[in-house]
């Protein structure tokens, strides 16, 4: 536990005080830093890096992704370097996001909110504002990948901008939505959407060790060990780890990896009082715009694939299956878009038939 405790200090301090800044692009890439509003009087600078396919660098659709748990912004690259690669999916740009206190974007500012008390609904206010502000600049997206508790955040935003009677497609022009291993929201009635790893409390049991709850700067938190992160993310079902999984050192070296609010992976997990966000049924059906494919991985051991095809159904209201896609192979873990890009950028090209 004393080690776990340690490593957890030192995660906090290469992330925070080592993160790349926003000014230090790459070539052909542009850093952006969007200020957002998370709840009244609390807001956030967020990260944005915008990558120009050298291929294809007009013409063609814009990308816009959001990272899962405890990643960043620059955990989606590879993917990104896949989606430019792959022609028929006719990407020009992709404009990576970091949530507050990720990467390089900022902790929450104003009214005494740590990092570690934000919500996933600040989480989803976050994602609306760097949309808006994306629009403003004439980044107008195409088509938005969340992955993981990032694809649950793009759930939870589609479901806020329907109860202020628009969606994605009316307020930012967005055609496409993929949702990468999503995690399970709640559902209207409860207990339609079953999740395993939250309903046994595994997941909660399995994160205990690594939550740091005395932190002045960021409050209670979870931080993932560099030395643990690639076993849990690239883990299939029988134990083996994926080839291509980044090693730790490369974790930190690539700027995968970040703490994550407490209070958002309880409420992710439904653990510790929390309930999961609860999203509405059909938010992404016809009369919602955006086109919504849900991509799942056969080795995925965090979402069993009926989960994900129960998920697809509740969110479309399509039986057929039609923009469903599993992705059927020995290493296709829960982070294959690190591992094995090219074949989620496959996945992403079957969505868009």
């Amino acid at each position: 536990m004393k080690s776990v405790a340690i490593w957890s200090r030192l995660l906090s301090l290469v992330t925070f005080l080592f993160a790349r800044p926003a000014s230090a692009d790459q070539p052909g890439e542009q850093d952006l830093l969007l200020q957002v509003e998370l709840r009244p009087l609390v807001t956030a600078d967020i990260e944005a890096h915008v990558l120009v396919n050298p291929d294809h660098p007009s013409g063609g659709r814009t990308f816009v992704l959001l990272h899962g748990l405890a990643h960043t912004g620059d955990a989606l690259r590879p993917l990104v370097e896949a989606v430019f690669a792959n022609k028929a999916l006719k990407a020009s740009r992709a404009v990576l996001l970091s949530l507050p206190g990720h990467g390089g974007s900022s902790l929450p500012q104003g009214q005494g909110v740590l990092f570690g008390d934000l919500t996933l609904d600040d989480d989803a206010a976050a994602l609306i504002g760097a949309l808006d502000a994306l629009v403003a600049r004439g980044l107008r997206p195409d088509v938005l990948v969340g992955h993981s508790m990032g694809a649950g955040i793009v759930e939870h935003a589609q479901d806020r901008l329907i109860d202020d009677e628009t969606d994605f497609r009316t307020r930012f022009g967005i055609k496409e939505v993929v949702l990468l291993a999503s995690t399970i929201p709640n559902a209207v009635p409860p207990n339609v959407l079953p999740w395993d790893l939250a309903d046994s409390g595994a997941g909660a049991a399995f994160l205990a060790p690594l939550v740091i709850l005395s932190d002045p700067i960021l409050g209670p938190h979870l931080s993932i060990p560099p030395a643990v992160w690639p076993g849990l993310f690239f883990t299939n079902t029988i134990g083996d780890l994926a080839p291509g999984a980044p090693s730790a050192a490369d974790v930190v070296a690539q700027g995968y990896i970040a703490p994550e609010a407490l209070t958002a992976s309880l409420e992710m997990l439904g653990a510790g009082g929390w309930s999961r966000p609860t999203v509405g049924p059909g938010i992404f059906g016809r009369r919602h715009g955006s086109e919504a494919c849900v991509i799942a991985f056969s080795e995925d051991i965090f979402i069993a694939v009926d989960e994900e095809m129960a998920l697809y159904r509740y969110l479309t209201g399509d039986t057929q299956y039609q923009r469903f896609v599993l992705v059927t192979r020995s290493d296709a873990v829960h982070d294959m878009l690190i591992s094995a890009p090219d074949a989620v950028a496959s996945a992403m090209e079957t969505c868009s038939k």
